[in-house]
């Protein structure tokens, strides 16, 4: 296998510089461990490894959105099993450098939004700062308490052909990719364990402790136990599995701009128990986009009066607004004077070769050499995408040059890179791709020095001489081992511990909205799934030679899944067309997930909801979670064919029971915990009344009627019990007894409206007005209801056939409308009924590409 390589690479890439192989064909040093592993291994059982990684980040729900796809949604993360590798000589030459060019752009930072001496005297020219977009007028002299106004730092690095490191971009104002970091290196780890021992890979976890320390140190109000929050924009966004892991695994509450509002100059958390003060924010989100009120108004995204906020010193905003001035490209050409000038040093570690077009001798030599050159804006964009030269037609290029010539301080020019190569498992052989290599660093307060992660996030791509290298154009991930010892492998004085105290666990209204609706669409997925599995069970089960819509009890489920779908007139048309031909609508039922009310839709909404609040849930849940997912899609593909999809209905059942079982035995039993359960009980007593209405509430034959008793009974878990109770032949009285009545049955609607009002007495309470609140009282009015009924008066043991079911169709009517008053109660009490419950899912472009 590497001898292969070795070959390929020798008579293929002598443009490129290769990171396991010297020119010669000879192994470098520092990879002759792994080679020789792989080599051990063969290409079989590094297939193998490789499928291992992959499943271990589908098990984990590691995903990330590619826009403007169709299958971009949760797209699983991609990771190669080969490595990254650096020297410990080496990489002690890039950490040096990358530290060194965090504290350059430090300074130039806090000089811009300062005193702009470097404007003054010429450093940094007038124009490459006041024309690029990233200049926040609105930041101006609003510098941060303390040394450090960059606290996070990310630069894209690449080697050239003579194996020199290049810095490709600086990332300054929201960088990403550190969550998929750790990710990588857990999958890796697991599947890997003797590598990573064997070459001494050096740990990564100090960055992200050295990012929570400095985090919750940059309060300015609150120093004893400030709130951080890491704000997103939303589940739409291409890293958000990042912004839920990070948030999670640092312990930071996860918000998006909608749980976020500015009052007295402070800025609030929306909770269920009302507003809580914000200390500092890490955003994911772009600078223009935090603040409508100051930057694109048509921004919902950001937080109206965040900026004011700013400007007050209330709140901490990192990276601070305005951080994006870094990252002009026309910057790098400047970068080297200003280093003997700000450190009196050289710079460790050059850019990519840049020229800025503001300048006439520079914007000569574009102009003469556009064929041969990468044209970038200087502000970076989803509309500005790069120009290269060598691709563009002779019409193109005299288009750029006029552009240029009109506006030339808006454009630089930068070489042309032949990116070094590194061995990645492609098509079940190891092949030389193109990579580049991101680096994360942070500033640590406590040190007064910027903290270098030991590796970070590459990424390589199939086609050799790519020069844009991104997930959202198919890059593949490669985690980053720094071999040798670590520093920290040495031994330490010990150092007193912090009091450990408990912090207070926040609920943002937002969230808890989306748990609510988590548990309903949970309990009607549920419910559906049980219906629609006893109605295709009677349906294959009948008589080929009887017509579907002379089968009573046939014919009464197939209403009765319309009335609990709500897919409404369904089944119950006039014209009984579908009952005729019922395959059709069943399919629909199953699939369709742009039609309300169908199991799709119940589904999609299901996992969206889940995906919202994925920072709340655990690892083993979001497991089963992403298993309901695939099952989902399973029965999508299976949507003409109704044995298969009857299939999926037991795998339904399976890993949704699964999923309420984990949340019951590893949740706190906090808020988020209670309101799951309520979403769950109120549209599990709502299903049950509706089936019972739809079922049971028809005047038919005692051996019909005696058939649906049963079918009811199975579709709410509860026929082994009523046989267990009674012992005898089913008769309607005991059924309703034991699905309504009955407060020991946790199926019974008695025994769940009893815990909805258990649950809402532990929430918080925003009801002033004295005695019980309109949710309880409501609550109370069903349950009393129940327990005052009379079920034998209003359905006998032994129906006659001249019996209506006229009272009981009434009674479960009235208890349909208390509960459905009392779920919307409930809804406006703790959430917003002016926001839509799908306001989240809204698409975004708001981050760089990673």
């Amino acid at each position: 296998m590497i001898e292969t390589y070795l070959r390929r690479s020798g008579s293929t890439a002598k443009p490129f510089f290769d990171e396991l192989a010297a020119p010669e064909g000879v192994v470098r040093e520092h990879w002759k461990k792994l080679a020789h592993a792989y080599e051990e291994l063969g290409l079989d059982k590094m297939e193998l490894r490789s499928r291992e990684i992959s499943q271990e980040l589908r098990d984990n729900g590691v995903t990330y959105n590619v826009y403007s796809d169709p299958d971009g949604i949760n797209r699983p993360w991609k990771l190669d099993p080969v490595p990254m590798v650096f020297s410990q000589l080496e990489w002690e030459s890039i950490e040096r450098g990358l530290a060194q060019r965090a504290e350059l752009l430090n300074l130039i930072l806090t000089d811009i939004y300062g005193e702009r001496r470097l404007i003054k005297e010429g450093f940094i020219p007038f124009d490459l700062i006041f024309t690029h977009k990233g200049f926040l007028r609105q930041a101006d002299k609003l510098i941060m308490p303390g040394k450090f106004q960059l606290i996070q730092y990310s630069a894209d690095l690449v080697r050239g052909p003579n194996g020199k490191m290049w810095v490709l971009h600086d990332r300054t104002d929201a960088p990403s990719g550190a969550g998929y970091t750790l990710e990588n290196r857990a999958a890796m780890t697991r599947v890997f364990p003797d590598l990573i021992r064997e070459n001494q890979v050096r740990k990564i976890s100090s960055y992200y402790q050295t990012l929570k320390n400095t985090l919750t140190k940059l309060s300015i109000q609150n120093k004893e136990n400030p709130r951080v929050v890491l704000l997103s924009p939303g589940t739409a966004n291409e890293t958000y599995f990042e912004h839920a892991y990070l948030a999670s695994s640092l312990g930071f509450t996860l918000v998006f701009g909608q749980d976020l509002t500015v009052s007295d100059g402070y800025v609030w958390l929306k909770t269920l128990k009302g507003l809580e003060k914000v200390d500092v924010i890490v955003r994911r989100v772009d600078d223009i986009f935090c603040d409508p009120l100051e930057f694109l108004g048509d921004s919902h995204l950001g937080v109206v009066g965040l900026m004011e906020a700013v400007r007050q010193k209330k709140v901490t905003v990192i990276n601070p607004l305005g951080a994006r001035i870094l990252e002009n490209p026309g910057l790098m050409a400047f970068l080297p004077r200003l280093c003997r000038h700000l450190l009196n040093q050289e710079l460790i570690l050059p850019s990519v070769a840049t020229w800025w077009c503001g300048h006439e001798k520079e914007k000569k030599y574009v102009l003469d050499n556009l064929p041969f050159l990468i044209i970038r804006s200087i502000y970076r964009s989803n509309e500005n995408l790069p120009y290269i030269g060598s691709e563009m037609s002779k019409k193109q290029i005299e288009e750029l040059r006029k552009e240029i010539i009109t506006r030339p301080y808006l454009y630089v020019a930068q070489e042309v890179v032949s990116f070094s190569t590194t061995p990645s498992l492609i098509d079940n052989s190891l092949q030389a791709c193109n990579a580049i290599f991101r680096s994360y660093i942070v500033a640590d307060t406590e040190k007064e020095a910027y903290n270098v992660m030991p590796g970070g996030l590459s990424r390589s791509f199939p086609t050799k001489g790519e020069f844009i290298i991104s997930n959202q154009t198919g890059g593949i991930s490669k985690d980053t081992w720094v071999l040798g010892p670590s520093p920290e492998d040495q031994p330490k004085r010990a150092v007193n511990q912090p009091i450990l105290r408990q912090v207070k666990n926040i609920l943002p209204s937002r969230t808890g909205e989306s748990l609510f609706w988590l548990g309903r669409y949970l309990d009607r997925a549920v419910s559906n799934v049980r219906m629609m599995r006893i109605v295709l069970k009677i349906y294959n089960e009948r008589d080929d030679e009887i017509h579907p819509e002379t089968n009573e009890t046939l014919v009464i489920l197939l209403k009765s899944l319309s009335t609990l779908t709500s897919t409404l007139p369904g089944f119950t048309a006039p014209d009984q067309a579908k009952l005729r031909q019922p395959e059709k609508e069943l399919l629909s039922l199953a699939v369709e997930t742009g039609r309300a009310g169908t199991l799709a839709q119940s589904l999609q909404s299901f996992l969206t909801n889940g995906y919202a609040v994925r920072d709340r849930l655990s690892l083993d849940t979001w497991r089963i979670l992403d298993s309901i997912s695939e099952e989902f899609e399973a029965m999508k593909q299976n949507g003409n064919d109704l044995r298969k999809i009857y299939h999926n209905l037991d795998q339904f059942i399976i890993k949704l029971m699964a999923f309420i079982g984990l949340n019951n035995d590893n949740m706190t039993r906090a808020s988020s915990w209670r309101l799951l359960n309520i979403g769950r009980f109120l549209e599990s007593a709502l299903n049950t009344c509706n089936i019972l209405q739809a079922a049971l509430g028809n005047n038919v034959k005692p051996d019909v009627e005696k058939q649906l008793m049963e079918l009811v009974l199975m579709c709410n878990e509860s026929l082994v019990t009523y046989r267990y109770l009674y012992r005898s032949t089913l008769q309607l009285p005991g059924v309703l007894n034991l699905l309504l009545v009955n407060e020991d049955n946790p199926k019974s609607v008695a025994f769940l409206i009893a815990k909805i009002d258990e649950h809402l007495a532990h929430l918080p309470d925003n009801y002033d007005g004295g005695g019980l609140s309109p949710a309880h009282k409501k609550l109370l009015e069903a349950l009393t209801m129940i327990r005052l009924c009379d079920i034998n008066k209003m359905v006998p043991a032994n129906l006659t056939d001249d019996f209506s079911k006229k009272e009981l169709n009434r009674f479960l009517h009235h208890l349909i409308e208390v509960l459905g008053q009392a779920a919307s109660i409930i809804f406006e009490s703790y959430f917003s009924p002016t926001q839509s419950q799908y306001s989240f899912v809204k698409s975004n472009n708001a981050l760089p590409e990673l």
